[in-house]
């Protein structure tokens, strides 16, 4: 059974996209989720896929270690069995939409780069005589 879901959380490595054998793009990186509040605050780690549109956004927008998203899509638990014979857990969430949290280093890096860029010039100019008006 799959749950829809959406949280806020930040990015553990820089992601990386790959191609697939039918060559759609897709990727996957940890999300790391901090729950609770004071002595019961901890970490959940989410392993997020994002495939085709929604993987090259997240590339074209140069996700990166540390970013802070806010995401959206169809949560699972996936369990899984080790090279020793463990069984281990993973919890699963496929992408469905995302969105940089203010105050992430990827905004951040933006609003220095507004900050370097020139600001334009012009002259203004206003039609001050009513006879200068094309009417």
């Amino acid at each position: 059974m799959m749950i829809h879901m959406t949280t806020v959380g930040g990015v553990t490595a820089d992601i990386e996209g790959k191609e697939s054998a039918n060559g759609a793009t897709y990727l996957s990186f940890d999300l790391a989720v901090t729950k609770g509040y004071g002595t019961s605050r901890h970490t959940v780690y989410l392993q997020v896929w994002a495939f085709r549109a929604i993987a090259e956004r997240l590339i074209a927008a140069k996700v990166k270690k540390g970013s802070q998203l806010l995401i959206s899509g169809d949560f699972d638990v996936v369990t899984f069995e080790r090279k020793d014979g463990s069984k281990g857990t993973v919890n699963k969430v496929i992408l469905q939409d995302w969105e940089f949290v203010s105050g992430s280093k990827n905004n951040e890096d933006k609003a220095e780069e507004k900050k370097s860029q020139p600001k334009a010039t012009y002259q203004e100019h206003y039609c001050t005589d009513d006879e200068d008006l094309p009417l």
